[in-house]
């Protein structure tokens, strides 16, 4: 199982700013979250692996830095 840090909306919807997930790749992680945390499949969401932005399926170890952050808006 991995820590998974959640934050904004994410977090509201899962009422916690972190759960344990288990997953074998970010594909596998994002299912899983989308299972979990109620109407997370509807939102456009990133996740982070160790603070660098994920975009294409990659393998996870278990002992990385999960982030799930909500879309943002920035200039």
């Amino acid at each position: 199982m991995m820590k998974v840090f959640l934050f904004g909306m994410i977090a509201e919807k899962a009422g916690a700013d972190e759960i344990h997930v288990d997953a074998t790749s970010t594909h596998a992680l994002r299912a899983a979250l989308e299972q979990r945390v109620p109407g997370l499949a509807e939102l456009s969401y990133s996740v982070a692996v160790d603070r660098r932005m994920v975009h294409a399926d990659m393998p996870l170890r278990g002992d990385e830095e999960i982030a799930v952050l909500p879309p943002f808006a920035g200039g």
